[in-house]
């Protein structure tokens, strides 16, 4: 499964406050919110399913995230 740009992941750690960040801390943050990130997609496809819609709605990934939170 392919993940989020390293440069995208670097401009997290940093905005939370970090000065230097370590390739295996990005790789590894890059592992744990693309997994989640697919959890909440996942959920949000059958929420959207259940309504009978195709097409996935903003409200369907929040309902999907506050599930799984």
């Amino acid at each position: 499964m392919k993940g989020f740009a390293a440069a995208r992941v670097v401009n997290i750690i940093r905005n939370a406050g970090a000065h230097r960040v370590s390739a295996n801390a990005i790789t590894k943050l890059n592992e744990i919110i693309t997994a989640r990130s697919m959890k909440i997609a996942s959920k949000a496809v059958k929420i959207a399913e259940n309504y009978g819609r195709k097409t996935i709605k903003e409200t369907d990934i929040k309902l999907a995230h506050d599930q799984l939170s």
